[in-house]
Order: structure tokens, then C-alpha cells, then sequence
């Protein structure tokens, strides 16, 4: 399984889960990252895509938005309605669902995200953890912004965050979905400020999302596709760091970079990083103290005091 349709599969499971009512086809390939192309390739991805779920135990529910008209038919999964069937596994696939499984652990998905961490940790033992600094796993992904936005999204509310780009700033947005794409999770809507269609990540938001409207204050263009606008993302160039790391931790970024010995508990190592930078360095948590470059250093330092 390729990552990029693993990374379509969470987010269609995500989805999914979290909606309350029946979401129709239209909406899904609207809302769910990784459906591109025509409406009938989407249509065959589509499907492809609920018999993959469905060998893995999970069981999708089919039906309509009022059982007394002749609605579009919708899908939605239950929290009760699943079992996982994990199989044989790669790796990537591993880190994507044990990622998946932190995220539902919170608590829009508290009962079904310990059961699959319990499956995945038997399936994986103790290897799943340490080397992850090279896939998707961060903290980001536990990131306490996740429940506000995703209630924003649904209820179709005006936010409001700071966010951190070039300088710091207030942003007004009327947010049209959330997805995981490339390892990290972005925010896609109209910004009011802008008075267009913006991207944001999701750990460059600084502040605690604030509502600004009631529900049902705008409503999602109906050619709206997230994933358009995800990959005209450029990605940054990347940086060069210099870090002291623990022997015998942070494996990933060793095989990228240059290695000297400094005493019996340190070594420091030269390497690079792109966009994903963040989320990489702070996955390894104390294994790792950062010395250059020095903006990056104050970046980690400002994420980690919003951390506590």
C-alpha cells in the first residue's frame, strides 16, 4: 500500500468517525484529502477504498440523511462498529495507524483509539516507537487544537488564531476541513482578512482557537476540494542543524547526517531537515538538545513552552 493512499485511508476513516450524521460521496471527496481526478476516478477510489476498510474489520455504515425521502446515500463509521485486522504491515503503514490511534485517543475518540493503540503495540512491539523521526509521527498530532477546529469545521463556525508565518498575526477564518497531508495536519478555509481560500498549518497556530459566529454562518463552496489546495503547498528549502542527540537514540537522523562523539552520553550530529523539522526534532524529546541555527533553537524553545 502506497503512503499516500494509507494517508487518504486515515483521513477517510477520521471523517468518518467523527461525523454524526450520514456524509454523502459529494461531501467526501470535498472534505477528505487524496481524492483527485475525474468524478469517476474519485468514484473508483471510493470504492477501493470502503473494501480496504472493511477486510480490516472496520464496518462502514451506509444510509441517508432522512430514511422518509429518497436522499443521496451517506457513510459514516461507529465507534463500536470496528475491529482491527492488522495483517502484515510495513513500517510507514505502522507509523500511519499508530499515529491514527493517538489522534483517537483524544476525546472526540477516546474508546476506539486505546483499543487500536493495544492492537498496534502487539502487532509492532517496542521497534514501533523509537525510529519514527523518519515518518509521520509527531506531537504535533496530539495537538489539543484538533477537538476545537474539527467542531468548527462541522458546525460551520468563524474562528479566529494567531498564527505564526513571517511575523505573528490574528487570522479570521471560516474553516472548510483539516487533513493530514505529508505528516502533518492543515487547515484549509476562507480567511476574511485575505478574502480568499488560505492553507495553515496546523502547529504554526499560537493561540487557542477562539469561535466567532454561532453555527451554520457559511456555507462550503460546492466545488470546494481540500486537496487542490494542499498541493500547491511548496515545501520550505531545507535547514541545517547542528544537535547534541543521546548514543543510541534518534537512529533516523543519524543515517542523515554526520556523527561526532563528544562523551559517554552525547554525541552531536550535522544534518538536514525540511518542512517537517518541528515535528521531527520534537518527537524525540530529551534524546536531543538543538545548538544551531539559533532561530530554529527560540522556535523549539516558544513550541515547548506552549507545551506546558
Amino acid at each position: 500500500m502506497s503512503d499516500q493512499k494509507t494517508e487518504r485511508l486515515i483521513n477517510l476513516t477520521m471523517a468518518l468517525l467523527a461525523t454524526k450524521r450520514f456524509l454523502s460521496k459529494s461531501e467526501i471527496f470535498s472534505q477528505v484529502a487524496g481524492y483527485t481526478g475525474s468524478a469517476e476516478t474519485k468514484e473508483r477510489m471510493f470504492e477501493r477504498d470502503k473494501d480496504d476498510l472493511r477486510a480490516l474489520g472496520i464496518d462502514i455504515q451506509v444510509g441517508s440523511h432522512d430514511p422518509l425521502f429518497d436522499d443521496e446515500l451517506g457513510y459514516r463509521i461507529l465507534e463500536s462498529g470496528y475491529e482491527l485486522n492488522l495483517g502484515e504491515l510495513t513500517p510507514v503503514e505502522l507509523s500511519y495507524l499508530s499515529l491514527a490511534s493517538k489522534m483517537w485517543r483524544n476525546q472526540l475518540f477516546a474508546d476506539s483509539g486505546a483499543l487500536a493503540l493495544v492492537k498496534i503495540d502487539a502487532h509492532s512491539g517496542s521497534a514501533l516507537r523509537e525510529d519514527f523521526g523518519n515518518s509521520i509521527l509527531s506531537l504535533e498530532n496530539e495537538t489539543p487544537l484538533f477537538t476545537p477546529l474539527w467542531e468548527a469545521i462541522t458546525t460551520h463556525r468563524v474562528i479566529s488564531f494567531i498564527y505564526r508565518s513571517k511575523s505573528e498575526a490574528k487570522r479570521t477564518l471560516a474553516p472548510y476541513g483539516l487533513t493530514l497531508w505529508r505528516g502533518s495536519w492543515y487547515l484549509v478555509g476562507f480567511d476574511q482578512d485575505k478574502s480568499e481560500i488560505r492553507v495553515f498549518k496546523v502547529t504554526r497556530i499560537t493561540s487557542d482557537i477562539s469561535f466567532e459566529s454561532k453555527s451554520n454562518n457559511f456555507e462550503v463552496p460546492a466545488d470546494f476540494s481540500i486537496g487542490e489546495h494542499l498541493v500547491m503547498l511548496h515545501p520550505e528549502p531545507p535547514t541545517q542543524f547542528s544537535a547534541r542527540v543521546r548514543i543510541g537514540k534518534c537512529q533516523s537522523l543519524r543515517r542523515e547526517g554526520s556523527i561526532e562523539n563528544i562523551d559517554g552520553e552525547w554525541d552531536r550530529i550535522e544534518f538536514s531537515l525540511g518542512s517537517d523539522w518541528l515535528e521531527r526534532i520534537l518527537w524525540f524529546g530529551p534524546d536531543i538538545i538543538v545548538e544551531s541555527p539559533s532561530d530554529k533553537v527560540e522556535e523549539i524553545k516558544a513550541t515547548l513552552r506552549r507545551k506546558i
